[in-house]
């Protein structure tokens, strides 16, 4: 059977594992220990968050509709009695195999917290599930947790508390027959019963509707409560908390429990330092959570008169009443049912209402209502327009999309009500309604992301792509360059003007590395820097490979080093009517498998290159969340993702040694190396060894045969003697003296060309 592993709750990148029954079995008895920040445990403790695994067949990210199978049957067996523990003799005396053991939950003998897993006769599609869980849990009478149905749902592996004795056993048997469920799910099997109100909530879905919040006051305080951090310092936290409360009372429906409310937050609730105490923060949780739910309450009943008053108006029928298992919106926050107030009305002969047949109430009805209400979106990415959870299906074609919109609007109430627009009409609209509600997907991918507070991006380029180099200059780009990522996600239009270029054979993966970082919004189509298209093409993505950079020619330098440096893309759309303006999304990189590739002296400080001699692709893959939610955290830290003066120097000595006909390079190097140098500290002479790790800042590893015959003919070039100088141990090694001319030469400002002497 196949299932996945997680580092831990925040990891998203599932490794898949293939396992025997006894060999998951043994895993699931075995309980690590745990120290809790207090004692007794609090519920929701964050010593909990560990290892974890999830019973499916599963690719790419933690989502459901990723999950490709169901492997075993998990079920929660949360907050029973003694009495209760006689479910598991009802398991054994069916013969069926099992294993069961305590959460970090679990206080016996008042609370018992069990997680009961059984093998499955055959992997379970994902349709199937439900049937198979509920004919399951029917037929073995199991008091099992329903938050369990999710498929992508994970769970730590075993833990308790020092101090708690665990809970665990395994009985060999018989898998649950998925087949067998299945007969009896068709054959009339009765439904679960609903969960009492009291009954544990889905918390997933729970903080997925947070997360929905626009206030941005609110999105930092609800991040911060939903990561387990501390809701404010001293003197806010009475403030934090009111609002806190009130965003969940506005925003989760309003049948959502207490308790599952309280569960969400427990984790900041116990890191917050509040005076009296958790439990008491708790209690004024939930004081002001009522408080709220009265606010909310006049408000939608408010809001509910108002607009049936409207519908009634036009004659048409009014909306339901609000579900209590309905989401709400913010405090203050428009209400998304007044929408129809918005639209403009004409007056029959017979003092009725009718709907104005016009463009506006066509961009209203699209925008606003609840059947199309965020249906179009505009994607600030890739630039398109994106149709999702429609009401013409799940399948549209964009090329007719125009005809069936006004179809369908022609045939609803609203076009009984009066609205009959033509198929060019809702074409007008359709990108407008669009932008109206535009995202950015690359921002909201790195929003949602929380740092384990693991470092990864100092050792970057070593840990993944096995760089060789001198260590400080590998540290500084490989988090530039993710900071930079990062930056231009975030801030679009700021300035990174820098390419980081993997070196290395052909077959090495450097563009399938830089693929996995990118994700979707990676593109190595070829760039023409000339071409206008080239434009359109850089505002369409993140990642832009610039492959083989040995292949652009000499006349393109100038070009290139342009088109890298804009903070915003001019271009034409297709089909569109003006020349639109797009601040820079991306970023560029490179590939080659050349050692001399660069072609202009000047640009040598906007190429960071990096020899590769090993790149771990699956590594990237597992931690690439990590990687970005670290950038995420030092770009708000305020870090800059452009070198200082000392890092830059040696950026620039390092795209010297790519340069075609480098040997002219590599003697400037050599120059700017001395005469920056005070003329009585300069040496007398130099050991190769000495000029590749001082002037070129390599590391002695990367002076080799082949590069020291090539400073050895820069040094010869420059007129250096070349010699032997007797040591004090007896050895004599090989050095080149340094020519009068530059001995005496005047000292040159650092950064500046060498212009005082010329061999």
């Amino acid at each position: 059977m196949k299932v996945a592993f997680y580092a831990s709750a925040q990891d998203n990148v599932p490794q898949v594992a293939e396992l025997s029954w006894p060999e998951l079995s043994a895993k699931l008895v075995a309980h690590r220990r745990s120290r809790c920040p207090t004692s007794p445990c609090p519920r929701g403790c964050p010593a909990k968050n560990g290892p974890a695994w999830s019973p499916v067949d599963i690719v790419e990210r933690r989502r459901s509709e990723n999950v490709r199978a169901v492997t075993v049957a998990v079920f929660d067996l949360d907050h029973l009695t003694s009495p209760q523990l006689s479910c598991l003799d009802a398991v054994r005396s069916r013969g069926l195999a099992f294993a069961v053991h305590s959460t970090h939950s679990n206080r016996p003998p008042e609370d018992y917290c069990l997680r009961l897993v059984m093998p499955l006769s055959r992997p379970v599609l994902p349709r199937e599930w439900p049937s198979v869980r509920e004919a399951a849990i029917r037929l073995l009478d199991l008091p099992a947790d329903p938050a369990t149905k999710d498929l992508a749902r994970l769970y730590f592996l075993p833990d308790a508390p020092e101090g708690v004795e665990p809970m665990a056993l395994s009985a060999e048997g018989m898998p649950l027959d998925v087949d067998g469920l299945l007969a009896m799910a068709r054959s009339g099997l009765p439904a679960t019963p609903p969960p009492p109100d009291d009954a544990p909530a889905d918390l997933y879905e729970l903080r997925a509707l947070l997360r929905r919040i626009r206030k941005p006051e609110h999105v930092a305080l609800v991040r911060r409560a939903l990561a387990g951090e501390p809701l404010a310092p001293i003197g806010g936290q009475d403030n934090a908390l009111n609002a806190l409360m009130s965003c969940a009372a506005f925003v989760l429906p309003l049948g959502t429990p207490e308790s599952a409310i309280v569960e969400l937050f427990r984790a900041s609730f116990a890191a917050t330092d509040w005076q009296e105490g958790t439990e008491h923060l708790c209690e004024q949780a939930l004081f002001k959570l009522r408080r709220h739910k009265e606010r909310r309450r006049a408000r939608d009943a408010s809001q509910l008169a108002d607009n049936r008053a409207i519908w009634e108006a036009l004659g048409g029928s009014t909306p339901a009443s609000l579900s209590i298992d309905a989401p709400g919106f913010e405090e203050d926050a428009p209400d998304p049912d007044a929408w129809v107030g918005e639209l403009l009305l004409d007056t029959t002969k017979d003092g009725g209402k009718r709907i104005r047949n016009c463009q506006a109430n066509v961009f209203t009805v699209l925008l606003k209502s609840p059947e199309w209400r965020g249906v179009f979106r505009f994607n600030e990415v890739t630039k398109g327009l994106e149709v999702e959870a429609s009401p013409l299906g799940p399948s549209v074609d964009l090329e007719t999309l125009d005809v069936l919109v006004a179809n369908w609007i022609q045939l609803s109430k609203y076009g009984q009500l009066g609205l009959m627009p033509k198929a060019h009409v809702v074409a007008q609209q359709l990108l407008a309604v669009a932008k109206a509600n535009s995202y950015d997907p690359v921002a909201d991918y790195l929003a949602e992301l929380v740092w384990d507070g693991k470092p990864r991006l100092d050792e970057l380029l070593v840990t993944y792509f096995g760089a060789r180099g001198e260590p400080n200059y590998l540290r500084a780009v490989g988090a530039k360059f993710a900071i930079s990522a990062v930056a231009r996600a975030l801030r679009p239009g700021c300035k990174v003007d820098t390419v980081m270029i993997l070196e290395g054979p052909q077959g090495l993966r450097k563009s399938t590395a830089f693929r996995i970082l990118g994700g979707r919004y990676f593109s190595d189509a070829t760039i023409d820097v000339t071409s206008k298209d080239s434009a359109m093409l850089a505002s369409q993505f993140w990642f832009i490979e610039l492959a083989e950079l040995s292949t652009f020619r000499k006349s393109e330098d100038q070009a290139l080093k342009a088109f890298i440096t804009r903070v915003e893309d001019t271009y034409r759309p297709p089909y569109g009517r003006a020349n639109v303006k797009s601040p820079r999304r991306c970023i560029f990189v490179g590939t080659t498998n050349d050692d001399d590739y660069l072609r202009d002296p000047t640009g040598h400080r906007r190429f960071w290159p990096v020899k590769c001699t090993r790149i771990d692709t699956e590594g990237l893959a597992r931690d690439r969340d990590q990687i970005w939610a670290e950038a995420v955290v030092r770009f708000h830290q305020g870090e800059d993702w452009w070198l200082s003066n000392e890092e830059a120097a040696g950026a620039e000595q390092q795209a010297a040694l790519r340069m075609e006909n480098h040997g002219d390079s590599r003697k400037e190097v050599i120059l700017k190396w001395l005469l920056e140098m005070p003329a009585d500290r300069r040496p007398s002479d130099v050991t190769l060894l000495q000029v590749g790790v001082e002037a070129f800042a390599l590391h002695p590893a990367q002076v080799d045969l082949r590069f020291s015959r090539e400073i050895g003919a820069a040094l010869k070039s420059l007129h250096f003697t070349r010699g032997q100088r007797r040591m004090g141990d007896g050895t004599r090694p090989l050095v080149y003296y340094l020519p009068d001319e530059l001995k005496d030469a005047p000292t040159e400002k650092h950064g500046e060309r060498p212009r005082a002497f010329r061999p």
